[in-house]
């Protein structure tokens, strides 16, 4: 496929993309996290496994200070994002600081500007909402994620965690952005 620009619309997610959410979620998954996350952990990874959780994340979403769902869709889903309060216990003035939880695109429509469209809908969210802050977790050895925050605007903040994936422990960095 060769890179063009394709056109999306970015709405909020709903029930029923809960299954071309899943497949978005294990293919970007597995190509963008292969050598920084363990092929074990990577090939268990299922469309139909991931689906059943989209299915049970999605029917919770719309309460009160809940998780907002986007996705980008052309032809078909080619990406999703959520956003919602920060989950940092430590951060003052948590009712200002939005966390962006996930941002994920099907590996065919990276380097085609739809993750700065779904991140950009995610941030106006989250102004919409009343944060002036907002933050999301990165793995330390995804630079290509890194960089494209950095060129977003978002900076490295220093706050650093680690997060237990199966048997391994992996450091993630926090980046912010004033919104």
């Amino acid at each position: 496929m060769p890179n063009h620009v394709v056109r999306v619309s970015i709405r909020r997610a709903e029930l029923r993309d809960a299954a071309a959410i899943a497949q978005v979620h294990v293919d970007s998954w597995q190509a963008g996290y292969l050598g920084l996350i363990p092929a074990s952990v990577l090939n268990r990874l299922t469309v139909s496994g991931q689906a059943a959780s989209w299915h049970k994340l999605l029917r919770g979403q719309g309460t009160p200070g809940a998780r907002t769902w986007l996705v980008a869709v052309g032809e078909s889903i080619v990406g999703f994002s959520s956003v919602g309060p920060t989950r940092d216990d430590e951060e003052e003035g948590r009712g200002l600081i939005g966390e962006v939880y996930t941002i994920y695109l099907s590996p065919p429509a990276w380097g085609r500007g739809l993750g700065g469209e779904l991140l950009d809908a995610v941030q106006a969210d989250l102004a919409r909402r009343g944060y002036r802050t907002a933050t999301i977790w990165v793995l330390e050895g995804n630079t290509r994620a890194r960089r494209f925050y950095e060129l977003a605007g978002f900076e490295r903040d220093g706050a650093r965690r680690e997060v237990r994936l199966d048997s391994v422990t992996l450091p993630e960095v926090r980046y912010r952005r004033w919104l």
